[in-house]
């Protein structure tokens, strides 16, 4: 029955083995599973739909022509993330934004105090600001975490690094972040919760 369970639902792992040994069935199931979600990260990040869905094409060629050398020591999804993170840099390094920003919502423990709709693009805005001057590695340790979604475990294997050192960067992360928005006194923000909230958030 188990066995039956892994064939009928097999985990991105088992996919991206697959994938990797010319599987192209595997990786069309990887790219469906994980492809919104890729798209989303993009979109957000350079707000241009078109160049968004070409950034996209790009990063699954990257993955597809790395997966005969991939080795799952870590999670399939946060491997694919450093790959996309990895490529918008080289993006935005291009487009001469120098420094990428990925933000849509404020980081856990900070939301906007007043959510009107016509002060959004203000809101982002000042949010991205504040979370470019946030130093490396805390602030790629806070998008993985806040921004992105993933998990201590997951960001860890993003960043190669221990998961005690992710729950710090992104406790610095998120202290520089405050200070940071805390120099910007057109934005009013306030906690959406207790820090609890938002240990628990890094934690996975």
């Amino acid at each position: 029955m188990q066995s039956m369970s892994a064939e009928l639902h097999p985990t991105d792992e088992q996919l991206a083995q697959a994938a990797g040994q010319g599987g192209l069935p595997a990786f069309e199931a990887l790219v469906r599973r994980h492809g919104p979600g890729v798209d989303a990260v993009l979109t957000r990040s350079l707000r241009d739909r078109h160049l968004a869905e070409d950034t996209a094409q790009e990063v699954w060629m990257k993955v597809h022509a790395a997966l005969p050398r991939w080795q799952p020591r870590g999670s399939f999804r946060s491997w694919l993330y450093s790959v996309a993170l990895n490529h918008l840099r080289d993006v935005a390094r291009k487009r001469g934004r120098g420094r990428l920003v990925l933000v849509e919502t404020p980081p856990e423990g900070v939301a906007p105090a007043r959510p009107d709709p016509l002060e959004q693009g203000e809101v982002r805005e000042q949010l991205e600001r504040a979370l470019s001057d946030v130093a490396e590695p805390y602030r790629t340790a806070v998008q993985l975490v806040d921004v992105l979604g993933l998990n201590t475990a997951e960001a860890a294997s993003a960043m190669d690094c221990a998961t005690g050192t992710v729950k710090s960067r992104v406790h610095r992360g998120r202290s520089l972040f405050r200070a940071a928005l805390d120099s910007q006194p057109c934005l009013e923000l306030r906690p959406s919760g207790e820090q609890g909230g938002a240990a628990q958030g890094a934690s996975g």
